[in-house]
């Protein structure tokens, strides 16, 4: 059990059992102090500290911890949330296509003649491509919101306006004339900078579920993290380009085992 339904339900068993603070103190030893920013959530405690706290109450500690993760673990999806998480995993595979295909038409819009004849295909590529992203992201942040992970739910919305700015950036460099090399120098940093930033705060989301979902989320979450710092630097950009699709297949299926995970 995390802070601050840690220091919470120590408050409770405290006033369950008639106990004021001072009167905890004298059983268990501790730092008056100490105890009122573990009930107030300022600390996170010790597994010492906290098994000293239940003896002091009478709590038996492997009954205590069990039921804890228990409750931890005692999250119930409506048949919207399944539907949306449903939804969401195989948005996330026409997101993949489309990501493949929209590097190739990014890099082709890049270094065009502006002869207006990539619009139509960047126009065929990017609609598509956001209205998948939507759907995928919005599995993400119902997770969020299930999960109280307020960092994820944010995630969310940057990383849907970022590609939306991104992809009117594309657009930009199709529809108006510029350079044919120094042109498009500002325009791609921005481009791989605004994605790093997107990669960066989702990835820092994911890694905040690897307590509930294990490793997979965890290694999702630093490989984002990684590439959000590799797109950012810009002269990397290209490295991290390679990494793009595989770690967005592993959120895809983070997405389909967290939604297998709650229906079994």
């Amino acid at each position: 059990m995390k802070q601050p339904e840690l220091g919470k339900k120590i408050l409770e068993l405290r006033k369950s059992k008639g106990f004021t603070q001072e009167e905890l103190v004298e059983k268990c030893n501790i730092n008056v102090r100490t105890i009122q920013r573990i009930e107030a959530g300022d600390v996170t405690p010790r597994s010492f500290t906290v098994k000293t706290i239940l003896e002091a109450l009478g709590v038996d500690t492997g009954i205590f911890f069990d039921s804890s993760i228990h409750e931890e673990e005692k999250v119930e999806l409506s048949e919207n949330d399944k539907t949306t998480l449903r939804v969401s995993w195989i948005s996330g595979i026409f997101v993949a296509v489309f990501s493949s295909i929209g590097m190739i038409v990014e890099l082709a819009a890049t270094f065009s003649h502006n002869d207006g004849s990539m619009l139509i295909p960047t126009l065929l590529w990017s609609i598509p491509f956001l209205i998948s992203l939507f759907f995928f992201l919005r599995g993400y942040h119902r997770v969020g919101k299930l999960f109280d992970n307020t960092t994820l739910v944010s995630a969310t919305y940057i990383y849907f306006i970022m590609e939306v700015v991104i992809t009117l950036i594309t657009l930009g460099l199709v529809i108006y004339e510029v350079d044919e090399h120094s042109g498009v120098i500002l325009p791609g940093i921005a481009i791989a900078m605004l994605f790093g930033i997107s990669e960066l705060i989702l990835g820092i989301g994911i890694l905040r579920l690897k307590d509930r979902f294990g490793s997979l989320a965890q290694v999702i979450g630093i490989i984002k993290v990684v590439l959000g710092v590799m797109l950012i630097t810009v002269l990397l950009a290209p490295f991290a380009a390679f990494f793009v699709i595989p770690v967005l297949i592993l959120e895809v299926i983070l997405l389909y085992n967290i939604l297998q995970k709650y229906t079994n």
